[in-house]
């Protein structure tokens, strides 16, 4: 019998230890890293009051004005002094009544408006982005405070694989769901380790993982069907198994061991199956690694039109989120490129089909960059 994904996902949460070891990079170096601790503002941004016009300085005690003559002028970013009701831009002078001026229109940014002194700019377990930069570099932060690398090894399983730099070969298939599985976690902050395939027989298999050093974590697509090499290992062998099959569909034959202290996610090997059994199964597996919070880059939004519910799985339901609702994309397991025409993804309950306008939750693709 299947596990529930519920279960699959507290067996991740509870047997897969986090990354302990933490690393002092340059700042540009932590852009795409996991913050090993939260990081505090320092001091305010602005430090104190700045004008956002070049214009004329109108004091409190001035009002109602008559005329602008007399007024000090200041430049855009200049301190604003006390006692400032609001700046007039340049612009301004030659068409505005002195006697329309009223404080609201300040052109002033306040002190703190951007960053206050001991705000939170980075959460522990956060990704480092672009624009997390900005502000460490707003407060001087050379240096930053990062989680080791997850090194990640993806292992495609399959007679029939040959890498990418091969020629091609009559019957034999590219080992694409490996890469795609190695960018998606390059994605999440993770790093490649290597990209290999291996034989669908125990001897092969069993001598490519054990070969796998210094990694963090490997992830198997293929060899997942009854009559396959890599199912009857976690049944009897060196792997020690958490769970084999998760009722989620696709990816139902998805499973988790243990080679020795290393996890291995084992997905299945149709395209579609795999990357969206990564998506749940994988993500979560890196996710914990970090220490990363599940609940990130959720969207609450509604189904643009109806979706079928599987009789005793989840579904993993990819589509398009276009800011207002999510449009679901029909799937098979073999397909290649639905995913280029998806930003995220949906899981609905074990039988339980949607209407259109129903509510859902949305997991993009985008939010854990």
């Amino acid at each position: 019998m299947k596990l529930s994904l519920s279960d699959a996902l507290a067996h991740i949460a509870s047997c897969i230890t986090p990354l302990q070891t933490a690393e002092t990079v340059p700042l540009m170096k932590a852009f795409g890293r996991i913050s090993a601790e939260p990081v505090l503002a320092h001091f305010s941004v602005p430090p104190f009051p700045i004008s956002l016009r070049d214009g004329k300085i109108v004091p409190y005690g001035a009002l109602p004005l008559t005329s602008f003559e007399g007024l000090a002028s200041i430049s855009t970013g200049g301190r604003v002094p006390e006692n400032t009701a609001c700046i007039v831009e340049n612009e301004a002078l030659s068409t505005c009544d002195p006697a329309s001026i009223v404080p609201e229109d300040s052109f002033i940014k306040a002190q703190g408006e951007d960053i206050t002194k001991g705000e939170c700019l980075v959460q522990k377990g956060q990704k480092i982005g672009p624009f997390d930069i900005t502000n460490l570099a707003s407060q001087g932060m050379h240096t930053l405070r990062v989680i080791k690398e997850a090194r990640i090894a993806y292992v495609g399983i399959g007679d029939e694989l040959i890498d990418v730099q091969e020629a091609p070969k009559t019957g034999h298939i590219y080992n694409s769901n490996a890469y795609t599985m190695a960018a998606r976690g390059e994605m999440m902050g993770a790093r490649t380790a290597t990209i290999t395939h291996t034989s669908d027989t125990p001897e092969a298999i069993l001598a490519t993982l054990g070969a796998l050093h210094n990694v963090d974590a490997i992830i198997t697509s293929g060899g997942m069907s009854a009559q396959d090499a890599m199912h009857s290992l976690l049944d009897s062998g060196p792997l020690r198994t958490l769970f084999k099959g998760v009722a989620m569909a696709p990816a139902g034959l998805t499973a988790l061991s243990f080679l020795d202290t290393t996890p291995v996610v084992h997905l299945p090997g149709l395209p579609m199956s795999s990357l969206l059994g990564f998506e749940v199964i994988g993500a979560a597996l890196i996710r914990q690694l970090y220490g990363m919070d599940e609940a990130q880059g959720l969207i609450t939004t509604i189904t643009a039109s109806s979706i079928k519910a599987h009789p005793y799985s989840q579904s993993i339901v990819p589509g398009f989120f276009d800011g207002r609702a999510f449009h679901p994309k029909q799937i098979a397991a073999g397909m290649i490129n639905v995913l280029n025409h998806c930003n995220g993804f949906i899981l609905t309950e074990t039988n339980r089909p949607l209407n259109t306008g129903e509510g859902v939750t949305f997991r993009s693709f985008l939010a854990w960059s």
